[in-house]
């Protein structure tokens, strides 16, 4: 009985993990096989010269499925079929070694055997067009990019096929085309992919980090609160900003994900965060709801208590943007997103804070407004 689950188990493992194994996904562009509806006009790639570029490491399927070499050059000497499935037959160049490779016009449920490789809209097999690649390399070489802000260009110096390394072997991609460019001031060259050459060449020189700094607190309009005081605070390295009148002293500084804040309690009287009543307000100006320490990622949408600090007393806190926040099916777990922009080097302007402090039966909405800049590493690479 056990040695017959141990076989059951190791069946549909087996099976399982063909089924849902991946298609090699190459999207070699004008360097790859295109995607057409029927099988006459494939019959242009006959007498092509390809390669099986596999990824970096070679993959389980790229070494089982290829029955070729990876270090060798290919003819197309015929390609037999129907519109719908076809078998490309490649003979060593300058040898005798024939392969063949059956492959399908349309995305199939199976990854193994006769159903590995497709070719559809948006992926094709790991075949490299040498030839055309070798006719168009010295157009793509001396081609320059500029950067207004930037007092270096760079220029193009090679072009070749490339991989982009996952951590995960299983996430490791096919090659794309990659251009090597030269800093026109220092000589330095770097390989980036051809497709975001014009913004990856400037990635150096533009790298740096967005910080947020405090740049006014709008207080209540109420006549019990005398006065309001800022001031910087360097702690552990960290820029933090002080508030204080008659109500709170807070010390307060914002992240790329959420606020972190030291509050402490002045008045003479408990008071209350409200944080159904928090909000956060975003460069364009939209709203959303915050959570803070121990509010499940689950319930960020849900109804928060309030936090009450009594007299003299402190909260160590933090406000994160639930609309930052999501699940992410990929990594199997809650990811917050960051509360500025994607690309680099922008002036995106300014993000608020609102915490709504009760004291008594008044609401006093303090609003924290951060000025958010891009500090840059290497100001001299600028013009």
């Amino acid at each position: 009985m056990t040695k017959f689950i141990y076989f059951l188990v190791a069946f549909v493992t087996l099976f399982t993990s063909k089924i849902y194994a991946s298609h090699p996904e190459a999207k070699f562009g004008i360097y790859g096989i295109q995607k057409f509806e029927t099988l006459n006009e494939y019959q242009k790639y006959v007498g092509e010269t390809v390669k099986y570029l596999p990824t970096d490491p070679p993959s389980y399927t790229d070494k089982k499925e290829f029955k070729g070499s990876f270090d060798k050059e290919y003819v197309i000497t015929k390609i037999t079929g129907d519109d719908k499935k076809m078998v490309f037959v490649l003979k060593e160049k300058n040898g005798k070694a024939e392969v063949k490779m059956t492959v399908n016009n349309q995305d199939e449920l199976y990854s193994y055997g006769k159903y590995t490789y497709c070719i559809t809209k948006d992926y094709s097999i790991p075949l490299f067009l040498i030839d055309k690649f070798n006719k168009d390399k010295p157009n793509l070489l001396g081609k320059k990019f500029t950067n207004p802000k930037i007092k270096a260009e760079y220029e193009v110096t090679d072009a070749l096929m490339a991989s982009q390394k996952s951590s995960y072997s299983f996430m490791n991609k096919y090659p794309t085309l990659h251009y090597v460019v030269k800093n026109s001031i220092t000589g330095e060259k770097n390989t980036v992919p051809a497709e975001t050459a014009e913004r990856d060449a400037f990635l150096k020189d533009l790298s740096g980090k967005y910080v947020s700094t405090l740049v006014k607190v709008e207080k209540p309009a109420d006549a019990k609160i005398r006065y309001g005081k800022t001031k910087t605070v360097e702690l552990d390295g960290i820029t933090k900003y002080s508030y204080i009148d008659d109500y709170i002293d807070i010390l307060i500084f914002g992240t790329s994900q959420e606020f972190k804040f030291l509050l402490k309690n002045i008045s003479q009287n408990s008071i209350k965060i409200v944080w159904n009543e928090a909000v956060f307000v975003d460069f364009n100006g939209s709203t959303s709801k915050v959570m803070h320490v121990g509010t499940k990622y689950s319930q960020k949408n849900d109804d928060q208590p309030s936090s009450v600090v009594i007299k003299d007393a402190s909260i160590n806190d933090i406000a994160v943007p639930t609309v930052n926040i999501r699940y992410s099916d990929v990594l199997k777990e809650w990811v917050t997103d960051s509360m500025y922009p994607r690309n680099p080097a922008e002036t995106p302007g300014e993000v608020k804070l609102m915490l709504p402090i009760q004291v008594k039966d008044v609401i006093n909405e303090y609003i924290f407004v951060f000025k958010v800049d891009w500090i840059y590493n290497n100001p001299e690479l600028l013009k």
